[in-house]
């Protein structure tokens, strides 16, 4: 039994870091934000392959940012047959302007039919667009689903759950009141964990070794033993991977 890191940036850490993590037994889904992470993360999957899955894809905050995206997302989607995931992809309204949510959304379909196409679970970002991120999961028929750290509205949970989507949680547990919130109402067989390192965030540096910690606040929370939720969490990825202990 591992610890799972649903939502990692592993390209982003230095590679002592990665290989760390990789000697500690972590799980960790590398998730992208572009071609070139899109690569990275391959590479790093393809090195590590008992620890590492490789997600692709155009994070929404990219659109601002790349010179030629059509090219980019040309580029990518070739990527996504080679991949084990699509992601980080999605809809942002709580950091990026309300001009660009038609390109997000142009983008966030064009990769959901993709990963539809090849059988792929997606990697999720949902900040300030719940409501319209689960309105493009059902358009698109998407049934292998990673939301990553939800904090939506707790009356969508119930969508969420009726659609056997899953959610992630972090070390955020500590401060973050909504995120408790999600794991007291989300059934266990819908949550996995994740770091979303390396970021910093309210003073905690989010990386996959504060993944212990996590995992004692959702036993804490559910009332549940410690080894019970680990155990059920790494259930959850094996699931979604399909892969077998």
């Amino acid at each position: 039994m591992r610890i799972v890191d649903a939502h990692v940036h592993l390209s982003d850490f230095r590679k002592e870091e990665v290989e760390e993590f990789v000697r500690d037994g972590y799980v960790l889904v590398a998730v992208s934000e572009d071609y070139e992470s899109s690569v990275r993360n391959l590479e790093l999957r393809d090195s590590y392959p008992e620890s590492v899955k490789a997600c692709v894809g155009i994070h929404p905050w990219k659109i601002r940012e790349l010179d030629n995206l059509n090219r980019e997302v040309e580029n990518t989607l070739d990527l996504v047959r080679d991949a084990d995931c699509v992601g980080e992809i999605g809809l942002d309204r709580s950091f990026m302007p309300e001009t660009t949510f038609p390109g997000q959304t142009s983008l966030f379909a064009t990769f959901l039919a993709k990963a539809a196409e090849t059988g792929k679970p997606v990697n999720v970002h949902s900040a300030g667009a719940w409501k319209e991120v689960l309105h493009y999961l059902h358009m698109k028929r998407a049934e292998k689903v990673i939301l990553h750290w939800w904090t939506g509205p707790l009356n969508l949970l119930k969508d969420i759950i009726w659609s056997g989507f899953m959610v992630t949680v972090n070390a955020s547990l500590r401060i973050q009141l909504k995120a408790r919130k999600i794991v007291e109402e989300a059934p266990l067989n819908l949550l996995l964990t994740e770091s979303d390192g390396p970021y910093s965030y309210r003073g905690l540096y989010l990386s996959p070794k504060l993944l212990p910690e996590a995992l004692q606040l959702i036993a804490q929370i559910k009332g549940a033993p410690l080894q019970d939720i680990k155990q059920k969490i790494y259930e959850n990825y094996l699931k979604l991977f399909h892969e077998k202990t």
